[in-house]
């Protein structure tokens, strides 16, 4: 008769097991060196605020890329913020409008730098007549290198022009990723280049409305890729016209409603949604922004977040 052991048994053993290996051991305590610091990391090394303080962090590391102790005497600076930054912690200024710059700490020849974004509550406008020809708001994301202001008939607009390499498709982020539950609205034109025509739109919970030039169609879906829930009308618009459009997402339970509206800048704003999308998928947050698809040069005036 062979031996063998008994199910309750390897059950109980397998138990005890589960029940030591689950056990959690206390961390041993970081062994600080106090050789002089080589390198220094200023913690968080990106953030973001409303207008609350943000306080940071100094770490230091020997050459040997341990932590030490021997830090020296700090310098703290700031470049491209409003607002007041004192024994390592920063303050926006409540007056200021949204904008980004950096934080450094320096002690003898060796320096860390942080990147802070100020971007206070809603509402937002932005006209871009405060922000320098060829540069961008400072805060926003995505678009360095691929949209710029230009004076165009004496006013100050954004520009999305042909790029000189890579893609001619931008999405750029303007707040927070955790945003919902509000509306966007610009003024946007595109142009011709040859037979080359642009799209042009909105992001709002990481929704697209898109004005197609080539296809004369208005698009929502949440990704270029995979058109699993993408709404598409005929739309017919035209080139070298500034037209206005709108945009904003309600989450409804377990499903998103997305709307949109165009109409020529200058004229009444439409009672009824020119296209309306359900998604019973919902994304229910995600940062405002505007998209280009830009063979040809897009110009954006009179952004609204509120």
């Amino acid at each position: 008769m062979k031996n063998f052991i008994p199910l309750y048994v390897i059950l109980m053993v397998c138990i005890l097991a589960a029940s030591c290996a689950s056990k959690e051991t206390a961390p041993k305590p970081v062994e600080m060196s106090t050789a002089p610091a080589a390198s220094l990391l200023l913690t968080p090394a990106e953030t973001l605020t409303s207008g609350d303080p943000v306080a940071f962090s100094v770490i230091g590391f020997d050459a040997d890329g341990k932590r030490t102790s021997a830090i020296g005497a700090t310098e703290w600076s700031q470049t491209g913020l409003t607002g007041t930054l004192q024994d390592g912690t920063f303050t926006p200024d409540t007056s200021a409008s949204a904008h980004a710059g950096t934080v450094s700490v320096q002690s003898g020849e060796i320096k860390s730098t942080a990147r802070v974004r100020v971007i206070p509550s809603l509402p937002w406008t932005e006209d871009f007549e405060e922000i320098e020809l060829e540069k961008i708001p400072t805060h926003w994301i995505g678009a360095t290198g691929k949209f710029f202001v230009h004076e165009k008939d004496g006013n100050k607009i954004l520009v999305k022009p042909p790029p000189q390499r890579g893609l001619d498709r931008s999405n750029v982020y303007i707040g927070p990723s955790t945003m919902k539950g509000y509306q966007i609205q610009v003024d946007m034109m595109g142009t011709r280049n040859k037979r080359r025509v642009p799209d042009m739109g909105l992001i709002a919970n990481r929704y697209t409305l898109d004005m197609q030039g080539r296809h004369q169609r208005l698009q929502i879906r949440s990704w270029a890729s995979d058109l699993r829930m993408a709404k598409t009308i005929d739309f017919s618009w035209e080139m070298d016209v500034w037209y206005t459009m709108k945009m904003m997402v309600e989450i409804m339970d377990d499903k998103a409603i997305i709307r949109g509206k165009v109409w020529r800048t200058g004229e009444s704003e439409p009672t009824e949604w020119t296209i309306t999308a359900e998604d019973p998928l919902p994304n229910r947050e995600g940062s405002p922004g505007i998209y280009g698809n830009s063979p040809a040069d897009i110009y954006y005036d009179n952004l609204k977040v509120w």
